[in-house]
C-alpha cells in the first residue's frame, strides 16, 4: 500500500481507497507518507496455531529465500503547495526477471517524477515507469543491472479460503517487513469499473504495503497487496491482493506495448458480472463439471437476462473454467459475446452487447 490520497468510483459496500501504497476500503489506500517513514526491520507476529497439526506454519524458509526478491520503493512528486515545492510517497514492490522488471501498484508511482528502489542488499537504483494499467492497479518499473533475485510465480486458482498466506513489504517505511494470515475469501469485486476479482485475506497490511507480493505457503506468489478496509487508515482485519495471473498478464501487455511509458488506459470490454469460483461440491450439486458462479448481475449482463445465480459454463463455445479464463476472454471479445448460463439444472444461452469502460 502506498500513502497517497487515492479514490476510485463505485465502491461496494463503503469500500474506498486512501494512501499511496495499498488501498483503504474506508477510504484509503496503504502507501506511507514520506515523513513518517522509518528504516528498520521489524520481525513478523506469530501466526495462530493450525488447528490440523497445533502449530503455526514457518515462513522463515520463504523469507529467507525470497525476502531479497522484495523492494523498497520511495516517489517524489511536484507539489507547488509544499514548502519544499514536492512531495513523497512509500510502497512496495517485487522482482520479476533477473534483468530487473519489478511489479508494483499504479497508485503507488502514479505522476511520479522520480522512482527509487531500494533492495535488501543495500542498493538504491532509479527506477524507470515502463507503463501503468491503471484500471487494474499494476505498474511495471525497470531498475539497470542484471542477475537480480526474483519471486517465483504461483497460480492463484489452485489456493483454497482458508490457506495460509504471506505478505513481505514495507509498511510505514519499515523495510521487508513479513506479515502473515489466510485467505478470508475469493474473487472479491469491489468496484463496478475494476476488472479485477480480489483475493480477501486477513493478513496485516498497512500503509506502504501496497505494491508488495503475498505468498503461498510453497513460498510462490499469488497475488500483489494492494487494498485494505479500514476506518481509520490502518489495518482492520480486510485485506486485498490482486491476483498474481492477471498481474502478470498487465505485465505483458505494458511490456509488449513498448517502453515509453506506456499507460493502459483504453475502454475494456465489460461483461457486468461480478462472480467467484465454483467449489467442486457446488458443481456437483448442479450438475456442472466447470463454471463461474454470478453473485451479482448489472449493465450488459442484467440486460441479456443473465441474473445472480446463473453459473457462466462457456464463452462463444468455449467452456469456462474458472474466473481468470472468464476475463481474459472479455477482455478479447468483440462488441458481443454469446453465454451459456446453467439456470436451476437447464442451460440458456444470452447474447450480451459488451460495455466499453
Amino acid at each position: 500500500m502506498s500513502t497517497n490520497k487515492y479514490r476510485r468510483r463505485g465502491l461496494i459496500a463503503g469500500v474506498a481507497l486512501a494512501v499511496a501504497g495499498t488501498w483503504v476500503v474506508t477510504h484509503g489506500h496503504a502507501s506511507a507518507d514520506e515523513s513518517s517513514k522509518l528504516k528498520t526491520t521489524v520481525s513478523a507476529p506469530m501466526p495462530k496455531a493450525d488447528n490440523a497439526t497445533g502449530q503455526a506454519p514457518n515462513f522463515s524458509a520463504i523469507v529467507a529465500k525470497y525476502g531479497p526478491a522484495v523492494v523498497h520503493i520511495e516517489v517524489v512528486k511536484e507539489n507547488p503547495e509544499s514548502e519544499s515545492g514536492h512531495s513523497g510517497a512509500l510502497g512496495s514492490g517485487f522482482i520479476v526477471s533477473q534483468d530487473g522488471y519489478i511489479l508494483t501498484n499504479n497508485h503507488v508511482v502514479e505522476d511520479a517524477d522520480a522512482v527509487t528502489v531500494k533492495l535488501t542488499d543495500g542498493r538504491t537504483l532509479r527506477a524507470r515507469v515502463i507503463g501503468t494499467d491503471k484500471a487494474g492497479d499494476v505498474a511495471v518499473l525497470k531498475i539497470p543491472g542484471s542477475g537480480f533475485p526474483t519471486v517465483k510465480i504461483g497460480d492463484p486458482a489452485s489456493s483454497k479460503v482458508g490457506d495460509w498466506v504471506v505478505a513481505i513489504g514495507s509498511p510505514y517505511g519499515l523495510d521487508n517487513t513479513v506479515t502473515s494470515g489466510i485467505i478470508s475469501a475469493k474473487s472479491r469485486q469491489l468496484s463496478e469499473d475494476s476488472p479485477t476479482h480480489l483475493i480477501q485475506t486477513d493478513v496485516p497490511v498497512n500503509p506502504g504495503n501496497s505494491g508488495g507480493p503475498l505468498f503461498n505457503l510453497n513460498g510462490e506468489v499469488i497475488g500483489i497487496n494492494s487494498m485494505i478496509y479500514s476506518r481509520t487508515g490502518g489495518f482492520q482485519g480486510l485485506s486485498f491482493a490482486i491476483p498474481i495471473d492477471e498481474a502478470m498478464q498487465m505485465k505483458e501487455q505494458i511490456v509488449q506495448g513498448g517502453n515509453q511509458g506506456y499507460a493502459s488506459n483504453t475502454p475494456r470490454p465489460r461483461l457486468g458480472v461480478a462472480v467467484r469460483q465454483l467449489t467442486g461440491d457446488e458443481a456437483q450439486q448442479i450438475g456442472v463439471d466447470g463454471g463461474v458462479l454470478v453473485m451479482r448481475a448489472a449493465g450488459p449482463a442484467r440486460a441479456a437476462g443473465i441474473s445472480a445465480g446463473d453459473v457462466i459454463v462457456a464463452v462463444n463455445g468455449v467452456k469456462v473454467r474458472n474466473v481468470g479464463q472468464l476475463q481474459k476472454m472479455i477482455a478479447q471479445a468483440d462488441d458481443a459475446v454469446s453465454i451459456v448460463v446453467n439456470r436451476d439444472g437447464e442451460r440458456m444461452i444470452a447474447q450480451v452487447d459488451l460495455a466499453q469502460g
